[in-house]
């Protein structure tokens, strides 16, 4: 098994136009897609769908467990309107409709975001011959056969061949007491003494309003630029080691421009970017491009259900499913597990598993998040995608700011 789901390159990207696409190309790739779009159309009915794009109308709709195409602006349904651009990025897998949700750029003219998500889902299944998650299809078995069990929390010295199996089929993996309270009570001391280094708008940080009207720091970038004892973990050996789990060359890289970072999760968060719904971390692009990436999160403080604990859904980086807006994950039939931890204890998950972190209602959580990357296969990297992403990243800040 592998967790190196990249199928595409960055140098092989073109444009795409959208009337040689649903003329030439799109019909052509349906006469194989049958397989990855029929069990999911047997138990879904999504609404017709029409894209607006450069001055062309296409119109998309399902019957029978068919796909049909015509050149023509349809009167029902959803109605969407894209530049050349996101069109293209669409088909590339470079954008999700989530990229223009979150960057503002979304245009609807009829129907709901939902209809976009599942005619995305159809889309990606048809060019990428993936089949759509159906409920039912995924197991979940050690390496001998046996039941998995999903709330395992694995100890340091357990077999590294458990954890890699582990992780390759659940999409996270949790190790206990990984680093000592001492040198998570260092860290957050450091946390404690470098707040006041940290102020809004200096691009190193985000910020939250809490109940009693309070602006509080939330997130600290480029920690390790400040913090020796976080430069000695990331230098220590059972950190690195955590990027040779997976078996697929994954080294410590960061965030983009940012090494790890320090959160803060206060209790009653009223606006601003704090605890994040259920999603992927491609939810806004790029899934055959770079996925799967290794996010490793490091208790500086325990986490439980009432202190701010990450939850994932068991699975779903093995399934084609909505990236994001997930209101009753329970519906897609995979497991919804907790993940309480101790101080020092580690969690990672891959970079398309589902997963939430739940708002504190009874004490302050403090972790570290940092990531680990797969080597590159690009010649050359197409940064202008990249750069969308992070802009959008950052407009949604801005925008749940305000």
């Amino acid at each position: 098994m592998t967790v190196d789901y990249r199928s595409r390159r960055d140098a092989d990207v073109t444009d795409v136009d959208i009337t040689d696409f649903f003329s030439r190309r799109f019909p052509g790739l349906l006469n194989t897609a049958a397989p990855c779009i029929e069990p999911w159309l047997a138990c879904n009915t999504p609404s017709n769908l029409t894209i607006d794009c450069d001055g062309a109308s296409w119109h998309l709709s399902a019957r029978d467990g068919q796909i049909q195409v015509a050149r023509e602006a349809g009167t029902t349904g959803l109605h969407v309107k894209l530049s050349a651009a996101e069109f293209s990025g669409l088909v590339n897998d470079l954008y999700t409709p989530m990229t223009f949700f979150v960057g503002g750029s979304l245009s609807i003219l009829r129907g709901q975001m939902g209809d976009f998500l599942d005619w995305w889902l159809l889309l990606r299944a048809v060019i990428d011959q993936r089949p759509i998650h159906t409920p039912g299809e995924t197991e979940f078995r050690d390496r001998f056969g046996e039941p998995l069990d999903l709330c395992r929390a694995f100890n340091p010295g357990d077999s590294r061949e458990d954890m890699r199996h582990f992780l390759e089929t659940a999409g996270f993996l949790h190790i206990g007491g990984l680093f000592s309270e001492r040198e998570m009570a260092a860290i957050s001391a450091d946390i404690d003494r470098y707040q006041d280094t940290y102020y809004e708008g200096d691009g190193s940080s985000w910020w939250a309003t809490t109940g009693n009207g309070a602006r509080r720091l939330v997130r600290l970038q480029r920690f390790d630029q400040v913090s020796a004892a976080t430069r000695d973990l990331l230098a220590d050996p059972r950190f690195t080691m955590l990027g040779q789990i997976s078996g697929d060359g994954h080294t410590h890289k960061g965030l983009e421009g940012n090494a790890i970072e320090a959160l803060i999760k206060p209790l009653d968060v009223v606006q601003g970017i704090s605890d994040l719904p259920w999603h992927k971390d491609c939810s806004l692009g790029r899934h055959s491009y770079d996925c799967c990436s290794i996010t490793a999160g490091i208790s500086v403080t325990g986490a439980s259900a009432d202190s701010g604990q990450l939850r994932v859904i068991a699975g779903s980086h093995r399934a084609l499913m909505w990236p994001a807006l997930i209101s009753k994950p329970e519906l897609y039939g995979l497991p919804v597990v907790d993940l309480p931890t101790r101080t020092g204890d580690v969690t990672l998950h891959l970079s398309c598993t589902h997963h939430m972190a739940q708002a504190p209602t009874a004490r302050e959580r403090r972790v570290m998040y940092t990531s680990f990357r797969l080597p590159s296969v690009n010649v050359e990297s197409n940064t202008e995608s990249r750069a969308r992403i992070n802009q959008v990243r950052e407009a949604a800040y801005r925008n749940v700011s305000q």
